[in-house]
């Protein structure tokens, strides 16, 4: 049987798209759960992205620490008279490439904000302080809108978790996007998770 092609058209011919390269990035193994959560919500976003979980730390890692007082010390070097060092507690203001958490204490229905740091997270905390010490100076910073709104007047008063740590920036920002997905921080608005997806799928 031959295919008959109409005077003037062209035959159909099937082109097939150039597959998109992926970019792998490793993701510590929490559970098959959370797997399938970061795998599904990267496939609904369309992000160029292989994921690959990797296990943790294991017991003997953290138990055979061949250096175990090495840690991490203030930017000030004196973590005695640093105001950031105390409010972190799981860390110290020295860390770089930081995914964090910041809660209002003030609050008691768990407010909260979530970003990422290049820079050592003493100046990025210290940023947020000085806006919600200052919201009319800084009405792009949700944390000192929130205090400006709920706390005029009154000091600061927050906590502050380091979620991750990831010196490659992409691997920084999907990790932010993943834990704001995640947990849904009140004073995170959507518009910020749309443009760290919109910068890592660049």
């Amino acid at each position: 049987y031959q295919r008959r092609v109409a005077v003037g058209t062209k035959p159909y011919s099937k082109r097939q798209r150039r597959p998109v390269p992926l970019t792998t990035v490793c993701i510590p193994y929490t559970s098959e759960r959370d797997s399938n959560k970061i795998r599904r919500y990267i496939r609904e976003i369309g992000l160029p992205l292989r994921p690959i979980f990797t296990p943790g730390k294991t017991l003997k890692k953290i138990l055979c620490d061949s250096r175990p007082l090495d840690r991490a010390s203030c930017v000030l070097s004196n973590p005695g008279r640093c105001k950031i060092c105390p409010l972190i507690s799981n860390g110290s203001c020295n860390r770089r490439g930081t995914v964090y958490e910041i809660t209002c204490e003030a609050c008691n229905a768990g407010i909260r904000y979530q970003g990422e740091a290049d820079r050592p997270l003493h100046y990025r905390i210290s940023e947020h302080i000085r806006a919600m010490k200052n919201p009319t100076a800084h009405v792009n910073n949700a944390l000192g809108q929130h205090q400006a709104q709920v706390h005029p007047g009154a000091s600061p008063n927050i906590s502050v978790v380091i979620l991750d740590c990831k010196q490659n920036t992409v691997k920084r920002k999907l990790s932010e996007a993943l834990h704001i997905y995640k947990h849904k921080p009140t004073l995170n608005d959507k518009t910020e998770l749309e443009s760290i997806v919109k910068f890592i799928s660049q």
